[in-house]
């Protein structure tokens, strides 16, 4: 049976998998980070919520409708036009067709572009942001960066190793082209598969990448760059790279081609449904939990309702056809799923509280997706398995970056610059820019990292001033040397964002600091 299984998987997606031969492309799967994927290797990295997946390891949600919602903190601080950002992320998601109808060729290589007012202004897109942690939550990893990974150091990576052994000259690096044929799949493995072959590829929408090792003192690892740094590179917005003033137009074929991979109903695989599905009417307490399920050929996002007066999320139900295979024949049985709070919680929340670098958002990790591999026949295996909620992507209060930057000779030189959320695209109207004109009181933070030392000895210390003043109230960032004569560092407004400021000016180390409302 398992047999047969096997071969339904490898089964090219009909309609899905439509490629021109002249392009090469290719996607990267997401799961649960497991034991060899070290961050001494590379692996791994802050602020990643997963690893790559072998190919037949994937995990997927197998429940057609996803629902979604927005928490009081989302709507207080985003508005309407934050809620009508992430919708239209999501509508871009909905409006993908089944996968059995889909063809991959409608699908460009590249939607990535940059709007020169929001780069000038400093503004990432709420609703790019959203689209790439949506794929990531759908799961799919970044293709590029995935290329090439290390599984297991080996002593030969270190460049005066190899240069040793074979007679060469001193090497800082290790180029793709000098590695040797046991290298892979050994020691290192390619996690990013092409979407019409399924086997591994150097590819992502048609760019060629290529690969060094690098070995340093307390980190090793693999950089990944395009093969030729002359042509434009075509990110997939799974990449999850953008940068200040960038917007997707939609989805790329990569993009695409890895949920046509998850979805598909050749790609089969034993799952067991979610705790939140049950049988219907007399079949309530009867169903088929844990068995061969097809991908679900299409997935909705369905936005949770709410309580008008209250607010609070109200329960709904969905119910839907569960399809799995005994016997080499597909049954039907009708289930339904109680859906009490949203699958995917929109949020915003202060997300760099105990983390320097600030981290515009943070998001569910992966520790709660189930892994079927020992019912796949992949004993211990990194999976197949099943995506389960909840989701929480929380966006941080973008507001104020200061820096004080100087020697002990010099007086430290403040910069003040604004990176705020902000809606906008290829059009001539401004950005909207976040947070929304507000009223009334707010809890505003001033958080203080003091850095001592120098990279990579320093150390960090962070303080906080949490004034709750009116929408509006500006303050004024002071230090002083004897606690009498004060100088102004900059000045700070009120609207409910959280104003960062870096000292590692040597000169702080004998400083006094306050924060100071100014006369309205």
């Amino acid at each position: 049976m398992k047999l047969i299984i096997h071969k339904f998987a490898m089964l090219l997606m009909a309609g899905c998998l439509l490629v021109s031969p002249a392009q090469i492309n290719a996607f990267a799967l997401l799961g649960p980070v497991q034991p060899w994927m070290q961050f001494t290797n590379g692996v791994v990295g802050p602020g990643d919520i997963g690893g790559p997946m072998q190919i037949g390891s994937g995990y997927r949600w197998n429940v057609p409708v996803i629902t979604y919602g927005f928490d009081k903190s989302f709507l207080d601080y985003f508005g309407s036009n934050g809620v009508a950002a992430v919708k239209s992320a999501i509508q871009i998601i909905n409006d993908l067709p089944a996968v059995s109808s889909l063809v991959l060729t409608n699908y460009p290589l590249l939607t990535l572009n940059n709007n020169a007012t929001a780069n000038a202004q400093n503004i990432s897109d709420l609703k790019s942001q959203t689209l790439a942690l949506l794929l990531e939550q759908l799961g799919l990893a970044h293709p590029s960066r995935n290329i090439f990974v290390i599984k297991q150091w080996n002593p030969f990576f270190s460049p005066a190793v190899y240069d040793s052994y074979y007679g060469l000259s001193p090497n800082s690096v290790l180029d793709e082209p000098l590695w040797l044929n046991w290298f892979i799949p050994d020691f290192i493995a390619m996690r990013n598969f092409d979407p019409q072959t399924l086997t591994t590829s150097a590819y992502v929408n048609d760019t060629l990448y290529t690969a060094y090792i690098y070995s340093e003192s307390t980190l090793n690892g693999l950089a990944i760059n395009a093969n030729d740094q002359s042509v434009n590179v075509n990110f997939a917005v799974a990449e999850n790279s953008l940068n200040l003033g960038d917007y997707y137009t939609g989805l790329t074929y990569d993009d695409v081609g890895g949920l046509c991979y998850l979805l598909s109903t050749n790609t089969v695989q034993y799952e067991t449904l979610l705790p939140s599905v049950s049988g219907v009417g007399a079949n309530s307490n009867s169903i088929v939990n844990g068995a061969w399920r097809a991908g679900l050929d299409k997935i909705t996002f369905v936005e949770q309702p709410v309580n008008i007066v209250s607010g609070a999320f109200l329960a709904m139900t969905n119910q839907f056809n569960d399809i799995f295979v005994t016997n080499g024949n597909y049954i039907k049985q009708q289930v339904q799923r109680v859906v009490a709070t949203p699958d995917f919680l929109f949020s915003v929340a202060d997300t760099g509280k105990n983390d320097v670098s600030t981290p515009f958002f943070w998001r569910t990790g992966t520790t709660n997706w189930i892994n079927n591999a020992s019912a796949n026949g992949n004993i211990s295996g990194e999976g197949p398995g099943v995506i389960q909620p909840p989701v929480q992507i929380v966006f941080n209060k973008l507001g104020p970056i200061c820096a004080s930057i100087g020697s002990q000779s010099e007086q430290p030189n403040i910069a003040n610059e604004v990176y705020p959320w902000g809606t906008f695209d290829g059009s001539t109207h401004g950005p909207i820019i976040y947070p929304i004109t507000q009223t009334g009181t707010n809890a505003m933070k001033v958080r203080m990292w003091l850095e001592r030392g120098r990279y990579p000895t320093w150390s960090t210390i962070s303080f906080e001033w949490n004034p709750n003043t009116a929408i509006g109230t500006q303050f004024s960032f002071q230090t002083s040397t004897n606690l009498q004569m004060w100088v102004n560092s900059f000045t700070v407004t009120n609207n409910g964002s959280i104003c960062t400021y870096f000292d590692n000016n040597p000169t702080s180390l004998n400083q006094f600091y306050r924060l100071i409302q100014l006369a309205q």
